[in-house]
C-alpha cells in the first residue's frame, strides 16, 4: 500500500505520539522479594542440597538412607556426649588450673620467704663472723696484755729473787761472821771458866752452852783447850 508523504513524515501540525513515563521501582517490593528469595534458599534450597548431599554420602558408603541416618544420629549422640565430656573436662581442667595457679602463688610466696630467710641467715652468719673476729681480736689483745704482764711480773720477780738471794748471801755472811765471833767469844769464855775449873777437876776436857750458860763437861763435842 502506498503511503502518503504526510504519513511518513508528519508535519509540525500533526500531533506526535506521547511517550509513556518510566515506572519507578518500589523499595518495599524489592526488599520483600529479596527476603522471599532468602527464605526460599533457607527452607527449600538448603534442605534439598543437604538431603542430596546426605544421599550421595549414603550411596558412597554402601548404606541405605535409613542406616546412614541412624549412623548420623549415633554420631550426633556421640558428638553431644563428647561435647558434654569436653565440657566436664574443661570444668575439671579449669579447676585444676586454678589449683595449679594457687599452688604457683604459694610456691612463689614460699620462694620469697625462703629468699628472706636465706638473707636473714646470711646476715646472721655475717654477724657471727664479725663477732668471732671481734672475739679473736680481743683474745689476741688480751693474750698480748697477759703475756706482757707476765713478762713484766716475771722480770720483776726475777729481780726480786736476785735481790733476795743477794740479801740472803749477805745475811748468811753476816750470820757467819756473828756466829764466828760468838763461837770465839764462847770459846774464850769457856777457856777462862773451864780451865780454872779443870784445876779442881782434871777430868774436865769439854764445854757446852746450856741455857745461855757455859757448862764444863767431862764428855762433849766442844774440846776444851787450856
Amino acid at each position: 500500500m502506498d503511503k502518503k508523504e504526510g504519513d511518513l513524515f508528519p508535519t509540525s501540525n500533526q500531533a506526535r505520539p506521547s511517550v509513556a513515563p518510566k515506572r519507578k521501582s518500589n523499595p518495599t517490593m524489592v526488599i520483600a522479594a529479596v527476603i522471599g528469595l532468602i527464605v526460599l534458599a533457607i527452607f527449600v534450597v538448603r534442605p534439598a542440597v543437604l538431603g542430596y548431599g546426605i544421599y550421595q554420602q549414603a550411596q558412597s558408603s554402601n548404606l541405605t538412607v535409613q542406616d546412614y541416618a541412624q549412623n548420623m544420629q549415633d554420631l550426633t549422640r556421640n558428638l553431644e556426649l563428647t561435647k558434654a565430656n569436653l565440657s566436664s573436662y574443661s570444668t575439671f581442667t579449669g579447676a585444676l588450673l586454678a589449683q595449679v595457679e594457687e599452688k604457683n602463688d604459694e610456691l612463689t610466696e614460699c620462694k620469697v620467704q625462703v629468699g628472706q630467710l636465706q638473707s636473714n641467715i646470711e646476715e646472721v652468719q655475717k654477724q657471727v663472723a664479725d663477732k668471732e673476729a671481734e672475739i679473736a681480736t680481743v683474745k689476741s689483745e688480751t693474750q698480748s696484755t697477759i703475756d706482757q704482764e707476765v713478762a713484766e711480773k716475771t722480770t720483776a720477780l726475777e729481780e726480786e729473787k736476785a735481790a733476795c738471794e743477794s740479801s740472803l748471801t749477805s745475811k748468811e755472811t753476816e750470820v757467819g761472821e756473828v756466829q764466828a765471833k760468838y763461837d770465839l767469844l764462847v770459846k774464850n769464855a769457856a777457856k777462862s771458866i773451864c780451865c780454872k775449873a779443870k784445876v779442881d777437876n782434871p777430868q774436865i776436857n769439854f764445854y757446852d752452852v746450856v741455857d745461855g750458860k757455859i757448862s764444863c763437861l767431862e764428855q762433849g763435842t766442844n774440846q776444851l783447850s787450856c
